[in-house]
Formats: C-alpha cells, structure tokens, sequence
C-alpha cells in the first residue's frame, strides 16, 4: 500500500459532496463568485503548513485573485483553490483527523486548532471510530453525529488512510471545513467507485531542477530523500540527516542571523545506499557551486541516527566531493561536519582524511558535541 495526497478540492468535494462550492482553477480559470464576496485562495498541491508559506491568501477579492495567482506561479505552482471565506473567530477553530491504523480508525480530535495545533499535543483526545461509538463520541466532543457517520462512511468507501480537518469550525448542526488533507491508499483505486482518480492525486511542484531531481529519485528507494532549494545564491548549504538533527541545525544558522543565507534546506535519512547518497549530495554541492555568494560553506550534519549506516552515507558524500572537489577549494569552502550513528567512528575518521587531502577540512564533529557546534563554526567562516 502506497498512501498518496489528493487535492484538497477532491477531498472536500468527496467530503462534503453536491453542498461543497470550491472553485479548482488555473490562472487562466473565470472565477464565478459575486465581485464583493470575500473569498481564500490556496495552492492545492499537497503543501504542508501552507499559512506559514505565504501559499494561503484569506479575504480576498475576486478581481486581485489572478495577481496572487501570478505570483505563486513565479514560485513553480500551478494548482489552485478558491472558497468562499467564512468569517469566524479564532476561538472556534477545532482539530480532527481519522487514521487508518491496525486496530481500526483512530480519531482525534481538539477544541483547540488552527496552525499552532503541534505546539498543543495535550490538548487532543483520541477514540476509536465506529458506527457504534458514534454517539458517544458526538457527546464527548460537540461534533454532529450526522457529520461523523459522513466522515465514516466517505473514509471507509473511498479507502482513505488519513484525513486531517484544521480548522475545523462547528456551529450547531453545521460544520465548516476550513481546511483539509487526505491521504488515500493508491492501491485501492480499482476498488474507488464515483470518486477520486489519479488526477486528483498531487505532488508538491519543484519549482527548481535541483528539487525535481530529488523528488524522482525519491520514488525509486524506501529512504527518504527531501530537497527544498531556499536562497539559490545563499552562502551556507547543508547535508542534513534526520528530521530533528535538520531542524536543529537549520534554526541554530537562523538564530545567527544567517536564516536569508541559507542556500537549501531537507534530509537524507531512512538508509540511504552509498549511490542515493552520493546522488543527493550531488545536487547539493551543485546548487553551492552555482550560487553567487562570494562566502560559501557546506555544513554535513545530523542527529544520532538509529540505523542510517555513517560510513555507507559518507561515502557517498565522499564520492559527490571527490568530482567538486576542484571547484570547492578554487571557491574556498570549507566544510563542518557533525553525526552520529552506527559506524559512526570509522565513518568520521574517513571523512576527516578526505577532507584534509582535499584541502576542504573546517571541522568534524561526533555525537559527543552539540550538532549546533559545526553550524556555529561554519557561520564564523562567513
């Protein structure tokens, strides 16, 4: 089973069906909504936290949607959503989602909600959803039990695997989906009748070659390979490993007053082979070379990984400098390196004799340092 997003249209037209007014549309699309009415405009293209990308644009009117839209097709996106607003106060925004998992579906749900939701975990009950738990669910968290037995229903017979509400706002009887994500098992589409298709199923665009590279190579292995190119002439790069270690490292380099410089941003993680390795890295020291930053730096960092192999990744990383190698040393990078993780001693040693040799050596740290210690070093070089 591969679980795959689809649109946020077709998740709220299967949702909501015939009640449902969202408009899908391109920049060449005629919006049909009256001139005065106040509408949200989106890309729909499997974007996380889109509000804190400046890819949701509330209260709107008609005639300004195309200059939005004109603008987020210079960031490479190309699909899009329009709604009527719906006026509300932030004290009735609500979180809910349904989970496929091993002993059935898992709802949870918050009478806190909106973009802050993770910085709430306490705030979430959890339940089993069923035809029978419906009513006591209803009364546990105000939600209309009409409304849960259609979200039932929808998620069994269309094969969702995961659905997320937030915001979620309730009024009485009525129920507003401000905002919806949808994962659907790919392999049960023969079974989908009268539903989604596989043009309703999205990717996030890659607005750059580099990101577009790594999104194809990241549907041949079962590690996970991400690349989001963020200033292409920034001065500091990273090879980031692990999702905590890459965040990390990202806001130490933010919180030094570096956070417009930083050329890239994303992970290798999931145990990668030398050769996937070696194929990311390569499109990281790329976008390096390619910037225009008169300073550069690469940053090769992570957390303690549990099963990302040091050694086989650093080769990798090894064989992507080995062929820049000239280049970086005529750009005077230096490179700061910090992880941890099974073989982690022999593969900082070789990656401390490579860097030397090739007159690339900022630092390399193991686990026993703060992974914020190489950023700082490689932010001091700038």
């Amino acid at each position: 089973m591969a679980r795959v997003k689809i649109t946020e249209y077709s998740a709220k037209r299967l949702l909501l069906g015939d009640t449902y007014s969202g408009v899908a549309l391109s920049s060449t699309s005629r919006i049909s909504f009256p001139k005065d009415a106040p509408l949200v405009v989106k890309v729909d293209q499997g974007i996380k936290k889109r509000m804190k990308q400046g890819l949701v644009a509330v209260d709107i009117a008609p005639q300004k949607i195309a200059g939005q839209l004109k603008e987020w097709e210079k960031r490479g996106f190309s699909s899009f959503l329009v709604e009527e607003l719906v006026p509300h106060e932030q004290s009735e925004e609500q979180y809910l989602s349904l989970e496929r998992v091993r002993t059935g579906i898992r709802l949870l749900h918050a009478r806190v909600g909106g973009i802050d939701i993770e910085e709430h975990p306490e705030s979430l009950t959890q339940s089993m959803l069923t035809a029978d738990s419906i009513p006591a669910i209803s009364n546990d968290t105000g939600l209309p039990e009409t409304f849960l037995q259609r979200l039932l229903a929808v998620f069994v017979q269309q094969h969702f695997s995961f659905l997320e509400i937030n915001p979620l706002v309730v009024r009485e009887d009525t129920v507003y989906l401000l905002d919806a994500a949808v994962l659907v098992d790919s392999a049960a589409q023969f079974f989908v009748r009268d539903g989604w298709t596989d043009a309703d199923i999205t990717e996030a665009s890659a607005a750059h070659a580099a990101e577009a590279t790594i999104s194809e190579l990241q549907k041949t292995t079962p590690a996970s390979l991400k690349l989001k190119v963020l200033n292409p002439n920034g001065s500091i790069f990273f090879l980031l490993s692990g999702g905590g270690g890459s965040i990390v490292a990202a806001d130490e380099a933010a919180l030094k007053g570096m956070g417009s410089e930083i050329g890239n941003y994303g992970e290798y993680s999931g145990g990668p082979t030398r050769e996937e390795t070696y194929l990311y890295a390569k499109e990281v020291l790329a976008l390096l070379l390619a910037s225009k930053a008169k300073k550069k730096t690469l940053v090769i960092a992570g957390g303690v990984a549990n099963f990302t192999d040091v050694k086989t990744t650093f080769a990798g990383i090894e064989d992507a400098l080995s062929e820049t190698a000239e280049s970086l040393r005529r750009d005077g990078v230096r490179v700061f390196v910090r992880r941890g993780g099974p073989n982690e001693k022999e593969g900082l040693s070789h990656m401390k004799e490579f860097l030397t040799k090739e007159g690339l050596l900022g630092v390399v740290y193991g686990s026993s340092t703060a992974i914020t210690e190489a950023v700082d070093d490689a932010v001091a070089t700038l």
